[in-house]
């Protein structure tokens, strides 16, 4: 079965999730968008994205995985191309980007969903892989977008760009065929009640994890750029490196953090790699300088690279399609992580600064740290 298909996906979805923290600011000032508001596009993108989740699996399960993956791409074209071209302040950029986000979940999703489904063992193994394609273009764009926006091009037109590259993954999707997933039936309560059921105490811890850790990684992914031309007067191409030293820390951590997931407990992996982010995310807010910040973020990133997939690998101890519903819940969760999260920093930046806003980014992440103790014990690692 070839995987290819997943691969570019998850590319793509990565360059699409990161975009809006590099271009925040340059949003912000030219839509005369206020601080305390600056979360909005945030909360908009995110509650696109587990809308995305809840469509894919209440309506779209009897569509082949291969055109889902089409029409989100196709879909995606179209909410980055008005995101661009037609906002003419807040509102109607918020309603462009929550179009944005509903795709973007879709092609984000249906990978993992894949794995769960067809890789039943060494699951966290084969999401790590896959995810290191998102975790890649996610520290390329940001230095990209840095770059153009020095250069002088607008944000409207690196959200053109995207879309024109959404039209080119849709053509690349209808040349790689990708094996479907059998069995998926659009869901209803009683089949949710029945995936529940089968451990519901995991499925709590799943929900749980994901909304907290993606929350907290979001917020840095969404503030970061905004926080060292605020905090340290940074261009935007050194503001935009902060995002990339953080990925590129992930990207490679994950020399060491893939292997260790075939030797190491889930567990294990997650408690270790949470505290190392909690304490890395107060340091970089406290940090006394811009170059003390940027190593720092790097820093962060490499304890944490595999943490997400680990998470998400525990859907595979649900039976036969429930693990694909299971993903999608996760997904689901961590979706309005990033949409609550990064939307309560901006009234937390306005009133207590930038610095107590990041720190408290990294209480999330030491919550899932306590949480580890609770998903070994109910997962029946061994």
């Amino acid at each position: 079965m070839s995987r290819l298909p997943l691969y570019i996906t998850q590319f793509f979805s990565g360059i699409v999730w990161v975009t809006l923290g590099p271009l925040l600011d340059s949003v912000l000032r030219d839509l005369d968008i206020p601080l305390a508001q600056g979360g909005l596009p945030a909360l908009a993108f995110f509650l696109g994205t587990v809308t995305g989740a809840a469509v894919l699996n209440v309506f779209l399960a009897r569509i082949p995985v291969q055109w889902c993956l089409i029409g989100a791409a196709i879909v995606e074209c179209a909410g980055l191309a008005a995101a661009g071209l037609l906002s003419r302040g807040l509102w109607s950029f918020v309603v462009f980007y929550f179009v944005a986000g509903l795709p973007c979940m879709v092609i984000s999703l249906i990978p993992g969903m894949w794995v769960s489904a067809h890789m039943r063992e060494k699951t966290a193994y084969v999401l790590s892989l896959i995810m290191t394609a998102s975790v890649s273009s996610m520290m390329i764009t940001p230095l990209i977008i840095g770059r153009l926006l020095s250069a002088g091009v607008t944000w409207r037109w690196v959200l053109v760009g995207e879309a024109v590259v959404a039209i080119v993954l849709a053509v690349v999707l209808a040349l790689c065929p990708l094996a479907d997933i059998e069995g998926r039936e659009n869901l209803r309560l009683r089949q949710l009640k029945a995936v529940v059921s089968h451990n519901p105490r995991l499925f709590v811890g799943i929900v749980a994890a994901a909304f907290l850790f993606m929350g907290a990684e979001t917020t840095l992914s969404v503030w970061l750029p905004k926080f060292e031309i605020d905090v340290f007067a940074a261009t935007a191409t050194w503001a935009s490196l902060a995002v990339t030293f953080y990925w590129v820390g992930q990207l490679l951590g994950r020399v060491v953090g893939i292997p260790l997931t075939r030797r190491c407990l889930p567990s294990s992996i997650l408690m270790f790699s949470t505290i190392w982010l909690a304490l890395f995310i107060v340091v970089v807010a406290l940090s006394p300088n811009q170059t003390v910040s940027l190593v720092m973020t790097f820093v962060a990133g490499l304890g944490v690279c595999v943490c997400l997939s680990v998470i998400g690998s525990y859907s595979s101890r649900f039976p036969h399609w429930h693990a694909g519903v299971v993903f999608s819940v996760f997904e689901f969760s961590a979706g309005v992580g990033a949409m609550v999260f990064p939307y309560l920093t901006g009234p937390v930046a306005a009133g207590w600064g930038f610095r107590a806003a990041l720190a408290v980014a990294a209480v999330p992440v030491f919550l899932v740290a306590l949480l580890t103790r609770y998903l070994r014990r109910v997962s029946g690692e061994v």
